[in-house]
């Protein structure tokens, strides 16, 4: 079994067990000194991923605390999130936190994503 077909059998599950989860790309445009503000615009694009709590007593996750309502996501490696990203779970809007990409032998499989209120 090859990186390639793992990831391929990690997307099949995260589609077949996982939820509806939106990633939301902010965009800062050009300054607009009549209202002396960036304009923002926002992309979204839905993927299907895995969507956890933390497990009781863990404190650390890649060197961040961990903190009540934090969740970790796990996405499939076509998904590529970014830290400037925000996810809407339902109706509610996490930050990125920190990404972790699960990539033995260069072939990338799966984002571990620690999201926070």
């Amino acid at each position: 079994m090859t990186y390639a077909s793992n990831a391929l059998t990690a997307a099949k599950l995260i589609t077949k067990f996982g939820r509806s989860i939106t990633l939301r790309k902010y965009t800062i445009g050009t300054y607009d000194p009549t209202t002396g503000a960036n304009t923002t615009t926002t992309t979204d694009s839905t993927v299907t991923g895995v969507v956890f709590d933390f497990n009781a007593g863990q404190t650390m996750e890649r060197g961040t605390l961990i903190q009540a309502g934090d969740k970790r996501i796990l996405l499939p490696a076509a998904a590529a999130p970014s830290l400037q990203d925000h996810v809407l779970i339902g109706t509610t809007e996490y930050t990125i936190v920190s990404i972790g990409e699960i990539n033995p032998g260069g072939v990338s499989i799966l984002f571990d994503i620690h999201v926070r209120t």
